[in-house]
């Protein structure tokens, strides 16, 4: 189906000094050019595992339904009328819902060359994380051959694998390797890897300065492309506590997205894994393009009114930096999928910081559509 013309409007505003180029990148008239050229970024292999869906295809279907994939934890998980408590004393949880993965344990142990007993104690984060990885390795066509050169980019945070079950257990398996900088590091051994490999933990926003990471690193040369991956699985009691201590939680058990009801964020576990390599590279080799990183940014807001309050200037400054490495405006650009987490502070930040990056480049409003797939599917945290 052939785009929407763009809607009239009021002319684009004058870009600023650090504005970026409007149109197109120019495209490569040589052969020699496209080789050359890794600064767009081509995703040309995908998996993942979200709450109600195996795969990226079941994920599209919830959407296309508006499906809501919350649900009360787990009777195999642990025991939630042991800790729920809507007074809230010190230890209990207020939520009763959250967006769960089936199958926590499933693991092909003998097919990633490790004992039962070694799987046993090994995070179900890395379970899931390796067979993501293999999987959207196969959609690239590359499972079996996967260039040396190749580097790794996990983003993940919580243990709660480790919180829960392993304890004080000292068994290496359980001690050494649950720590999470060996999710990206068991990726690497077991497809005998030599890029880069590192797991990012920077909270909420791990999974995407993982890829801006693998972005920097293939334009750089460090490798031929690379495996990027986010994953959060296994949420333990103690999370929840820890949530519910906070007041981050919905009450309600709803993610209400830029909603005036929202009330809190609603959790919820996922592995995400994608293969990148530079769009140049990806046409010369024949690969399947899923989409394009045309370009990223990573940037802090500062001292704002407190630790976990972002800020609208800061959010603002890094999108403009995002568009000016990505060579696009915002008039060409349909849909926004934010951050919108459901809270009543963050969100209309969030916004505040699109629409100050936004009236940069154009005077032009409403003709760009903002969303949120954590309506459907909980917030996956650093997935």
């Amino acid at each position: 189906m052939a785009p929407e013309p763009p809607q009239p409007g009021p002319s684009p505003a004058t870009p600023g000094p650090d504005s970026p180029r409007t149109g197109e990148r120019r495209p490569a008239s040589r052969p020699e050019d496209i080789e050359d050229d890794r600064h767009d970024i081509a995703i040309i292999g995908m998996d993942g595992v979200f709450p109600n869906a195996r795969s990226t295809d079941e994920l599209w279907h919830v959407l296309m339904a508006g499906e809501d994939c919350l649900r009360e934890v787990p009777e195999e998980r642990w025991d939630l009328e042991a800790y729920y408590g809507t007074e809230g004393r010190p230890g209990t949880v207020y939520l009763r819902k959250a967006g769960f993965v089936d199958g926590l344990t499933d693991f092909d142990a003998g097919f990633f060359r490790l004992s039962p007993a070694e799987a046993q104690w090994i995070d179900p984060q890395q379970r899931h994380l390796a067979q993501s990885a293999w999987r959207a390795l196969e959609d690239a066509g590359l499972a079996g051959r996967v260039p040396a050169s190749t580097g790794v980019f996990v983003g993940a945070s919580y243990q709660h694998y480790r919180d829960m079950v392993v304890g004080d257990v000292v068994e290496t398996p359980a001690g050494l390797g649950n720590h999470n900088a060996i999710l990206a590091n068991r990726l690497s051994y077991f497809l005998d890897l030599r890029g880069p490999s590192m797991t990012v933990d920077t909270l909420c926003s791990s999974s995407l300065v993982a890829l801006h990471q693998a972005v920097r690193s293939i334009r750089a040369g460090e490798c031929e492309q690379a495996v990027v991956a986010g994953v959060h699985m296994g949420m333990s009691p103690q999370y929840f506590q820890l949530g519910s201590r906070l007041r981050s939680f919905s009450p309600s058990g709803v993610v209400r997205a830029f909603d005036a009801g929202a009330d809190g964020f609603v959790p919820g576990e996922g592995v995400v894994s994608v293969v990148v390599k530079s769009l140049g590279a990806a046409l010369r080799d024949g690969d399947r393009v899923r989409g394009v990183v045309r370009g990223s940014a990573v940037g802090h807001g500062g001292r704002t009114s407190g630790l976990t309050v972002p800020s609208g200037g800061g959010q603002g400054e890094v999108v403009v930096a995002a568009l000016v490495d990505a060579g696009v405006s915002p008039d060409s650009l349909g849909v926004v999928e934010a951050h919108g987490t459901g809270t009543g502070l963050g969100d209309p930040i969030e916004v505040e910081g699109l629409s100050r990056a936004w009236r940069r480049f154009t005077g032009r409003s409403q003709f760009c559509a903002l969303g949120s797939v954590k309506s459907n599917i909980g917030h996956l945290e650093p997935a």
